[in-house]
């Protein structure tokens, strides 16, 4: 008999923000499965929201036929978020640096703003498919998530 490693994680909901309520219980769930710590969770919890508003929102521009799949997995000291929409997609690069001083009272950029500082790795791709893919890394270690 083989150990079984932690759960992997997955949700795929219409494009509503109605149905984040979803994505915050499938988050809290990953977070008792992993054993990470409240100030992960909370890190974890605002960067996943703030990937799955973007898909719904800007991705798949709140089209209810669209779907935003998450998966959340963990591998040991590192967890692996990815974020699929079935929109056009964008380039990261593209997207505007709310610190600048031109952009200080403009609302686009935060949520990238914020899921980089917090992840250790950002990449953006196409899915199979079309749509965008977002996928994010994040080192734990026993200091700082378990």
């Amino acid at each position: 008999m083989t150990a079984s490693g932690p759960r992997t994680f997955v949700l795929t909901i219409p494009s509503r923000l109605e149905e984040m309520h979803a994505v915050h219980a499938l988050v809290g769930e990953a977070v008792k499965e992993y054993g990470l710590s409240e100030d992960l969770a909370h890190w974890l919890e605002l960067t996943i929201s703030e990937s799955m508003i973007n898909a719904i929102q800007h991705g798949n521009c709140c089209d209810p036929e669209k779907k935003a799949t998450l998966k959340i997995s963990s591998q040991d000291d590192v967890l692996e978020i990815i974020v699929e929409d079935q929109g056009k997609g964008f380039a990261l690069d593209t997207v505007a640096d709310p610190t600048d001083a031109a952009n200080l009272l403009k609302p686009g950029g935060r949520g990238i703003l914020i899921i980089r500082s917090f992840m250790d790795e950002v990449d953006l791709t196409r899915s199979e498919g079309g749509g965008s893919r977002l996928r994010m890394v994040k080192k734990i270690s026993r200091d700082n998530g378990r």
